[in-house]
């Protein structure tokens, strides 16, 4: 992907499907989440999982902050 359209049409395909979701964060210190993509908005969309939802930027998936792991 590079461009923000790519990333929204990545996203939107998935779209009220389960998805797994790797996070990575600063000093090694990442997380796993398994959900669906509830909510798709302009700039961000929603993954809710059972038990708390998650906000991500299209900007995250360009960036490498996260990445769809396919399983």
């Amino acid at each position: 992907m590079r461009t923000i359209y790519e990333a929204k049409k990545y996203v939107l395909d998935r779209y009220g499907k389960n998805v797994h979701i790797k996070v990575n964060g600063i000093r090694n210190k990442g997380e796993r989440i398994s959900g669906k993509i509830s909510e798709f908005y302009k700039n961000v969309f929603v993954v809710s999982t059972d038990n708390f939802k998650r906000c991500f930027s299209y900007k995250d998936l360009l960036l490498g902050i996260i990445k769809f792991i396919d399983k």
